[in-house]
């Protein structure tokens, strides 16, 4: 059977869910390259190898790590989604309850899902780390935890229409994670929310010193390397363990080894960098 016949047999709900995540979702992290040109990293020959090398490198420890301890590396990419999908999703002016809202929001995407479809999540678990899910269960079962104390306290905390918004926004995406399957579910939200978001956030920031052209022209080059990458590794794993297991070890740990230096950049050095622009400003 041609790698063509087997795609082509699996549920079509799923398979769309994935094909979002990989042709939607994924640039969404290949916009670092443009980040990387906004910082001047790619001003020269030796600065752009030296940015590219560090990214792979990071990336290439993730996956390395991964096939040493599948269920900790899973844990450890799913506590870092909730905290960036949290962040990133943070709104209101309240810096105090920052991070309790992004437990909330973050663990409604990470636990909210996993819990509400233990049963097929389990299955997409063990073609991930195994047949032994038990840990992951362990962690998501106080991750849900969290975030149901964390919903509270932002509700609590947040008043007029910001605890409005925070509601509307909670309550629509339990009904979108209850109802839909786990990949359906997490496509919606990774896509047409999370990334949209950071598209939004990051032409904002990058305006003044890239043009549009190049932002896109980046974004499309790392896009299409990921892409290359992962269609050959679909195609020698697809013969070990088959493809849909294969599909979903390719987008989602390819997902885990692009989100560390992808948080790194975002979560990292750009908010470092916010803090010395607003440091600088406040004695202007």
């Amino acid at each position: 059977m041609s790698l063509v016949d087997a795609l082509a047999g699996i549920d079509t709900l799923n398979l769309i869910a994935l094909g979002a995540v990989v042709f939607i979702g994924l640039p969404h992290g290949a916009m670092d390259g443009a980040l990387a040109a906004h910082f001047g990293w790619m001003e020269s020959k030796k600065k752009a190898a030296s940015f590219l090398l560090g990214y792979v490198a990071m990336a290439a420890l993730v996956v390395g790590f991964w096939f040493i301890a599948p269920a900790i590396s899973f844990i450890i990419f799913l506590a870092i989604s909730m905290f960036h999908f949290g962040k990133g999703d943070v709104s209101g002016t309240d810096k105090q309850f920052t991070s309790i809202e992004s437990l909330a929001r973050g663990g409604l995407v990470i636990a909210g899902i996993s819990h509400f479809h233990s049963s097929d999540a389990d299955t997409i678990f063990q073609a991930l780390v195994g047949s032994d899910t038990e840990l992951v269960w362990l962690f998501l079962d106080a991750a849900l935890a969290i975030t149901i104390a964390c919903c509270g306290m932002t509700l609590l905390t947040k008043t007029g229409q910001e605890r409005s918004k925070f509601f509307g926004e909670i309550a629509g995406l339990t009904l979108i994670f209850g109802i839909l399957p786990p990949l359906v579910g997490f496509s919606i939200y990774f896509c047409l929310i999370h990334s949209m978001r950071h598209f939004a956030s990051m032409r904002a920031m990058l305006a003044d010193t890239i043009s549009k052209l190049q932002i896109t022209r980046t974004t499309v080059l790392f896009s299409a390397m990921c892409w290359a990458v992962g269609l050959v590794v679909l195609a020698q794993q697809s013969s070990n363990v088959g493809v849909e297991p294969a599909l979903l070890q390719v987008i989602f740990i390819g997902l885990a080894a692009l989100t560390v230096p992808h948080m790194m950049l975002v979560d990292g050095y750009v908010e470092y960098q916010k803090s010395l622009n607003n440091v600088s400003s406040s004695f202007d």
